[in-house]
């Protein structure tokens, strides 16, 4: 069951593991390297399509 976190949640809590990152690990290395790589890749794929549709590249 859900309860509000309390004073001593935060205390025990690292920064970036407050807002909606509001789990144990939210914060390891590995969480953070498999975002990276997606957000990079997701405007890198971005970028491609703008160019495509922008430009008639073959």
């Amino acid at each position: 069951m859900f309860h509000a976190p309390t004073k001593e949640d935060y205390k025990a809590m690292s920064d970036l593991n407050r807002g909606i990152m509001k789990f144990e690990g939210a914060d390891s290395p590995k969480v953070v390297t498999i975002s990276t790589v997606l957000l990079l890749g997701s405007i890198a794929a971005l970028i491609i399509w703008a160019l495509q549709a922008a430009y008639a590249l073959n």
